[in-house]
């Protein structure tokens, strides 16, 4: 497996191409091997400024968020320029509100479309992933909206999230097991409580396990880990501190 950084943790800093440089020269110093992009740059940086900075700091782009109207409406543009910086996978961070009626219709018509993305994709060799957050574990039907997904999209991939996952009381370890195959990239985002309160956390400052988070998704085929915390006071001291967490456990995990 291969160990970076949700980039959508230091999105304050990538504003511009020399925010892009600076920030990758310091995701690359942590000792990061791969990045993701999301929600990065506004749609104001270039795929060729991405390929610059990700061949000049060895940081392949191991997957990416993209829009739903462009995954619906552009995707032979999206397609193109995820080319130039070479990232085959493109993922989707959430499911739009359109969908998110509470009908199983309307969960069972996502996860179609969602197929449909995935099997275009696969002609160009490259992928589609879905990345979770708390209500794909809410029940339908007596069925939780994420396993439909499972089970509806046979050609997605998925981006399981640590946080989100523990934050609705999930099994961790054994959805990684569960979708053994299916995980190009793992988001590694810890949990604690304060006061009642749900907080995000830098890796090792929470309450998860992620030796043995990490063990399982070796088994699942994990190929991207990539450390990620949503909101931080300090985001880049957050990712430092998780980074080197994550590459302690590194030695473990083999």
């Amino acid at each position: 497996m291969k160990y970076g950084v949700q980039m959508f943790s230091l999105r304050g800093m990538l504003k511009d191409e020399e925010g892009y440089d600076k920030t990758f020269a310091a995701v690359k110093d942590m000792g990061a091997e791969v990045v993701q992009l999301s929600a990065t740059g506004g749609g104001s940086i270039s795929p060729e400024c991405v390929k610059q900075v990700s061949e000049k700091y060895d940081l392949p782009v191991c997957v990416t968020h993209d829009p739903w109207d462009r995954l619906t409406t552009d995707l032979a543009a999206l397609v193109a320029e995820h080319k130039i910086f070479g990232c085959n996978n493109l993922g989707l961070g959430m499911m739009p509100k359109s969908f998110r009626t509470g009908n199983m219709a309307d969960v069972v018509s996502f996860a179609s479309k969602m197929n449909e993305i995935a099997l275009k994709l696969k002609d160009e060799g490259m992928t589609l992933s879905y990345h979770n957050h708390w209500f794909e574990f809410d029940e339908i039907d007596g069925k939780k909206i994420y396993d439909v997904l499972i089970e509806e999209a046979p050609d997605i991939l998925f981006i399981p999230d640590t946080y989100w996952m523990r934050f609705k009381g999930q099994d961790i370890e054994g959805y990684l097991k569960k979708l053994a195959g299916r995980i190009d990239t793992l988001h590694l985002k810890d949990y604690k409580k304060t006061c009642g309160l749900p907080l995000f956390r830098a890796i090792g400052k929470g309450d998860l396990d992620f030796e043995h988070i990490l063990y399982a998704a070796k088994d699942a085929g994990v190929k991207n880990c990539v450390v990620e915390l949503d909101v931080s006071p300090n985001p880049m001291k957050s990712m430092r501190f998780s980074m080197q967490k994550v590459l302690e456990l590194k030695s473990k995990v083999k």
